[in-house]
């Protein structure tokens, strides 16, 4: 059995060989790792940890970012940050945008929004190719959390109740762009793209950012524009969202997602245990391996625990695809992360 078919056979909740695995880290993080490791590069990282999941990605060819007055850049989306170090790795701090202070749907048609011209599709049939015998992944869609960043999430919190037709709009115009973004990867790949991710957050660590009813007006009906496009162009749809999303899962299976990621254990509601029993049967998962506690804070008996839990309740069955509950950070050790990845722990999958 070829990674491909571990992952699709996890995804269509039937039980692989052993359980899938994927990864994702910050840049500080991968190198540490390689250096570990002895491998030159990211795809023999990847090799080394046995990882299932490749992921593609376009060429830019748009105008550079903007450079601003103290350090600050523009990306394609008009989202300002500085680029700050930290304790441990580095972070990018968001700062004022002119579309925060926009009042009304005409200050708001005036920014200089992107198209997915900004993007060579070309490249992708190359990776797809060097990458036959895995999961392949594009990714890269929020119709939610960055349009928070370039608005400022005070203000979308204000406009749901004070100007709502402003959030329509702006949902609207990032969900428009990643549908079409989204096309193009799956045309110019023929098909070798099997998941497609989206990586919005609706909840916070004790509940929901927006009502129920509110995400119900304000978000399912972009997200299910995107999850259609997806499922159109024969790929398989996964939803990013951190936090305590477990009263809004019955909507994510109903709008047509099939996998859900990153599982924040630590996070209100969102034990795996419960999930697995209440939902399993109907939506794999991805993640669950909390980088809030276990991975920085754990030794590796705690992390291989931890593993060995989510593989036997997430994965029992099928429907399980090991990684972390986010991308992890550099205040994780490399010994935490070799842990995490033992081949060894992956095999204890058991029919429900």
């Amino acid at each position: 059995m070829n990674s491909r078919d571990r992952v699709m056979l996890a995804v269509n909740r039937e039980l692989p060989d052993r359980v899938p695995a994927d990864y994702k880290a910050e840049p500080e993080v991968n190198a540490a790792m390689m250096e570990r490791l002895q491998v030159a590069n990211y795809d023999q990282l990847l090799a080394k940890l046995e990882i299932d999941v490749r992921r593609l990605e376009p060429r830019y060819v748009g105008p550079p970012p903007k450079l601003l007055a103290d350090d600050v850049k523009e990306d394609y989306w008009g989202i300002r940050s500085k680029h700050l170090a930290a304790a441990h790795g580095s972070y990018d701090m968001h700062v004022h945008t002119p579309l925060m202070d926009a009042e009304t749907v005409d200050d708001m048609a005036k920014h200089n929004w992107p198209t997915p011209d900004i993007f060579d599709y070309s490249v992708l049939q190359e990776q797809a190719q060097r990458y036959a015998g895995y999961a392949i992944m594009y990714e890269g869609a929020d119709i939610f959390t960055r349009p928070c960043i370039l608005r400022n999430m005070e203000n979308v919190m204000m406009d749901l109740v004070m100007r709502p037709d402003m959030v329509h709009y702006l949902v609207d115009k990032f969900t428009t762009f990643y549908c079409e973004d989204y096309a193009r990867a799956l045309e110019a790949t023929d098909g070798k793209i099997d998941i497609c991710c989206e990586w919005s957050d609706f909840g916070t660590q004790r509940g929901l950012l927006l009502s129920i009813p509110m995400w119900r007006e304000f978000i399912a009906p972009y997200l299910k524009r995107l999850i259609d496009t997806v499922h159109s162009g024969g790929a398989k749809f996964m939803l990013h969202s951190c936090g305590a999303v477990r009263e809004l899962i019955p909507d994510f299976i109903g709008l047509g997602v099939d996998i859900l990621d990153p599982i924040q254990v630590a996070a209100e509601g969102m034990d795996p245990r419960g999930l697995n029993k209440d939902f399993g049967d109907k939506i794999a998962f991805h993640g669950g391996v909390c980088t809030q506690t276990t991975l920085p804070f754990g030794k590796t008996d705690d992390v291989r625990a931890a593993v060995l839990d989510r593989v036997e309740t997430l994965g029992a069955g099928g429907g399980y695809i090991l990684a972390s509950s986010h991308d992890i950070s550099a205040d994780t050790s490399v010994d935490n992360i070799i842990a995490m990845y033992d081949p060894m722990l992956r095999d204890c999958a058991s029919p429900r």
